[in-house]
Formats: structure tokens, C-alpha cells, sequence
């Protein structure tokens, strides 16, 4: 009698993500800013649109892109920097309320109807950019309320909206830069016709980036190059034709049908739809 027991899969996983923004500031950074000719205002983009970047700065890192793998530490550097000094601005804070009397307890400050933007974020940069942008929702929901109760002066209110807002800008001006360049590190070991472009287009690409060493925390594994997947092919093909000898030491006829790898198991890889 055959076994008939059932095999049991699981699927992706999802989740689900909504953030939620208390202030004006806030909700005008996350919607972005038109551009005005007239009035000679520049567009700023908003983050929906920073998290389509940075979702396709990850494609192009997978592709072993190394420019992408530039741009990738390039923001994550500037996103880990911005979040830190937004967070020495909202632990500023905490001296400013320690001025209230004893006899005096504040409870914090929440809108009555917030704003709530379901979160599409494909890239642990684009969570990283969104929990900056809640620390600067934060920072402005305590320094308005300080400013209410007469703990923080207009200009001082002023000088924290500037530099909390600048932080988030700078990330989102940064990406809005950046570019496709359709060359891969073995285009640029080979220096074909694409790294020759590209090269002559934005310049070489930093050895540490290019070998590995300096990358973002989050970037793809790196591809094996052709020459070493080459050689991975050959030794395979020795060990198989020599275990195929049989005990006449004829050479049995076998088939064997290698695929390319990458440096890593293909299993480390795969990431959950989460």
C-alpha cells in the first residue's frame, strides 16, 4: 500500500503597515512638495515616491550592480546619521519640560484625527527612512506643545522645525538623484562597452565598493564571478566523471547538468513577501 500522507506547504507571508502622523509638518513631508516655477520653489518628493527609489536601488544591487551598491551605503549612512540627530533633538526635549513645576504633570500630545498612510516599503532602508520621519512627527508634537505651554520661545520652535526638517530632506533630495546604470561588476571585469560607459559617465567605482568590503548592511550577496563559477564548474565535472569509473576502469557514460550558483546557498536568498 503506497503512502498517501499529505504534504503540507506553507505560503509567503504578509503583513500589513499604516503609519500614523500627528502634525501638519509631518504629513506635508510624507505628501512631498509641488514645485512652483513662479515663485522659483523646487519640487521635493515624498516618500511613497523615496520608497519606489530605494525599491529600485535594491533590483539594481541584485543585479550586482556596484553603483547601486554605492548609493545603497550612501543612503543608509546618511538615513542612520539623519536618525541620530533627530534624536538628540527630541532628547533636547526632556530638558525643556524639565522646567514645569513639580506640582505640574503634562500628558503628551496626540491629534484628534491623525493622518494614516498604508506603508509599501519593499527595502529595510525604506523602514529606516519611515521611523525617521515618526522621530520628526515626534520632535514636532513635543516642541509645539513646549512652545504652547511657553517652554520654547518662536524662534527657538522655528530653529527645531529647520533642522528636524532639513534631515528628512536632505535623505529625500539625496535619492531623487538617483539614476540607472545599466553595467554589472563582470561588464567592469571584462571592461566592455557598458563599463566603459558608465565609467565615463559617473566615474570608477571605489574599490572597496566594488570588491565587497564597504557595503550597506542590507545589500544583496555578492555574485560569483565567471571565471570562478567556471572553475566551480570544471572541478565538478572531474569528481563526476571520476566516480563514474567503473571497476574495469572503463568510463561509464553519464550526464551531468551543472547550473550557476551564486557565492551563497540559494536558500539565504529568498525573503519572505513581508
Amino acid at each position: 500500500m503506497s503512502d498517501m500522507s499529505p504534504q503540507f506547504t506553507s505560503g509567503p507571508l504578509r503583513t500589513t503597515v499604516t503609519i500614523e502622523l500627528h502634525t501638519h509638518l509631518a504629513t506635508r513631508t510624507w505628501s512631498g512638495r509641488q514645485p512652483n516655477p513662479e515663485e522659483k520653489v523646487h519640487g521635493i518628493i515624498g516618500m511613497p515616491r523615496l520608497l519606489n527609489i530605494l525599491n529600485v536601488i535594491r533590483l539594481d544591487a541584485f543585479a550586482d550592480n556596484p553603483y547601486a551598491d554605492l548609493w545603497m551605503l550612501r543612503l543608509e549612512e546618511r538615513l542612520l546619521s539623519a536618525r541620530e540627530e533627530m534624536n538628540i533633538l527630541i532628547d533636547s526635549m526632556k530638558t525643556v519640560f524639565s522646567q514645569l513645576p513639580e506640582m505640574m504633570t503634562v500628558q503628551s500630545c496626540a491629534s484628534i484625527q491623525p493622518a494614516r498612510f498604508p506603508v509599501f516599503a519593499g527595502t529595510q532602508l525604506g523602514f529606516i527612512a519611515i521611523y525617521l520621519l515618526t522621530d520628526f512627527d515626534e520632535l514636532m508634537r513635543k516642541s509645539l506643545l513646549a512652545h504652547h505651554m511657553a517652554l520654547l520661545s518662536r524662534v527657538e520652535l522655528n530653529d527645531l522645525r529647520q533642522h528636524g526638517g532639513n534631515l528628512i530632506r536632505s535623505i529625500l533630495v539625496l535619492a531623487q538623484k538617483y539614476r540607472r546604470i545599466p553595467v554589472t561588476r563582470q561588464d567592469i571585469r571584462e571592461r566592455n562597452a557598458r563599463a566603459v560607459a558608465a565609467e565615463e559617465l559617473v566615474g570608477p567605482v571605489p574599490e572597496d565598493i566594488f570588491d565587497g568590503t564597504h557595503r550597506s548592511a542590507y545589500s544583496p550577496p555578492l555574485r560569483q564571478p565567471v571565471d570562478d563559477m567556471s572553475a566551480s564548474v570544471a572541478e565538478v565535472e572531474m569528481s563526476a566523471s571520476a566516480s563514474d569509473l567503473d571497476a574495469d576502469g572503463n568510463d561509464a557514460e553519464t550526464t551531468l547538468t551543472v547550473s550557476p550558483v551564486t557565492a551563497t546557498e540559494a536558500g539565504d536568498d529568498d525573503e519572505s513577501e513581508i
